[in-house]
């Protein structure tokens, strides 16, 4: 646990900016970090460190990083390249920036995974093979249709000098069918079916790159490991793609020679296909526990140590005598979320927010509610007819279930995962706020109460 940042927000303005939800990372880590492990009751990332570190030189895996969107894992991914940029050859990478993130297959991320070490690779002073990469850019051609002239012709100047100084023909391609990917429908099945009827040959001619790159990454740098790819968003495509990326095609996405980490859907948990039947044991960062668990009870009560431990995020970042009225503002903020990080850090932006619309000097009890309110009518919207009595189930079995729905409610956070020495679920709060939920929750109550008189 990290003591106080001197560079706290000391004004509603200063703490709207710095709630923000992007990953911490270089100053702001060291200003803003503070470990929730002790809530989750797991090492996660940890894990992932420890997988990392008994790979030997020329050894490769392929982990995966699982937990609920917004529960901290980019933070903790960041934490990790920083961790081990002196071990390995670190690429991080945003995955909805490199393709279509609704509609991920596994060609394209062999594409995002040759044109990023190709990248790397230059950016190292180091070329490929010549042979090796003139074999590679002439079967590519023939598979695309594409020549050196078209390629040229369509990569658009921002995209070519993204590319950086001395680009290959590979490189100026590859950025031209991310493109396409992402952009038009009908050129990314085209593409895609061009690739995986060659599959076999783009999964062979990739893997003498990979192992051409890695032969000279470690000539350079001989204490070196290997490249290490870090591929975060993955968990945020929808619960059918995950299905697909990670059961389906899961053998391909093992089968490259480089070390991978896959932010994966928390929701593939739950498949009745089983993770664990292609990959390792999955590293699962759970929600920061702030209940006390009572599996006989609909109404869990609130831990307070808990509670306060998830407000020591707020703390380090703000001054809260002087933003905020009482410090029990952000305990509420605690518990209103659940444990969910982003959704803390939201209301607390979106607080701070209406204080300032408000013209009012510090953030009350009003501004905060109003904020939880917000969060409660949009799951409103999205919560589904029918889901309200699933919902009011896990309530009272504390489990979500394997099917399509259980799996959905936990994509979509209106369920969460609390995990460590024992697994379970709970709806999120801001879910239990509706009032649909809350007369079904009662009529449970009393159907629950009837049973204990007898």
């Amino acid at each position: 646990m990290t003591s106080l940042s001197p560079n706290r927000a000391t004004t509603i303005k200063e703490a709207y900016r710095i709630c923000n939800v992007v990953p911490l990372e270089g100053e702001d880590f060291n200003r803003y970090y503070v470990s929730l492990d002790k809530l989750r009751k797991g090492e996660a990332a940890e894990g992932v460190s420890t997988q990392l570190d008994f790979l030997e030189a020329g050894q490769f895996e392929t982990i995966l990083f699982t937990g609920h969107r917004g529960s901290g894992k980019s933070t903790e991914l960041k934490r990790l390249q920083s961790r081990w940029q002196e071990t390995f050859e670190v690429i991080y990478l945003e995955v909805n920036e490199e393709t279509d993130i609704n509609d991920v297959q596994y060609t394209d991320i062999y594409l995002v995974v040759i044109k990023q070490i190709e990248f790397r690779m230059r950016q190292l002073g180091l070329t490929f093979e010549a042979s090796l990469l003139r074999n590679f850019e002439n079967w590519f051609k023939e598979v695309t249709e594409e020549s050196e002239e078209t390629v040229e012709n369509s990569v658009s100047v921002q995209a070519e000098a993204s590319l950086g100084g001395g680009a290959s023909f590979l490189a100026k391609l590859l950025v031209k069918l991310q493109a396409q990917i992402k952009g038009s429908e009908k050129q990314k099945k085209t593409i895609r079916h061009k690739l995986q009827r060659e599959i076999s040959r783009l999964k062979g001619d990739t893997n003498l790159l990979l192992d051409d790159a890695f032969e000279k990454l470690r000539a350079l740098k001989p204490e070196f490991k290997g490249f290490l790819l870090i591929f975060d968003n993955l968990d945020r495509v929808p619960p059918n793609v995950g299905d697909h990326l990670f059961f389906d095609y899961a053998q391909q996405l093992r089968e490259l020679h480089c070390t991978m980490v896959f932010t994966v859907p928390i929701s593939v948990l739950c498949s009745p296909k089983g993770l664990g039947n292609t990959f390792e044991y999955p590293n699962l960062m759970s929600m920061p526990n702030v209940y006390a668990l009572d599996r006989d009870s609909l109404d869990l009560k609130y831990n307070d140590d808990a509670v306060a431990k998830l407000a020591k995020l707020l703390e380090s970042r703000i001054d809260i005598e002087a933003v905020f009225d009482d410090r029990e503002r952000i305990l509420e903020l605690a518990r209103y979320s659940g444990g969910h990080v982003r959704q803390m850090m939201q209301m607390a932006r979106l607080a701070c927010q209406t204080a300032g619309t408000r013209r009012v000097e510090k953030v009350g009890a009003d501004e905060v509610l109003y904020a939880f309110k917000q969060q409660q009518f949009m799951f409103e919207r999205a919560v589904r007819e029918g889901h309200y009595e699933r919902l009011v189930e896990v309530c009272r079995d504390k489990d979500v279930g394997r099917d399509e729905i259980g799996q959905l409610m936990l994509f979509n956070t209106s369920v969460l995962e609390y995990n460590g020495e024992d697994r379970w679920n709970y709806p999120n709060p801001a879910v239990m706020a509706s009032p649909a939920f809350q007369e079904l929750l009662d009529d449970a109550r009393d159907e629950a109460r009837k049973i204990v008189e007898g």
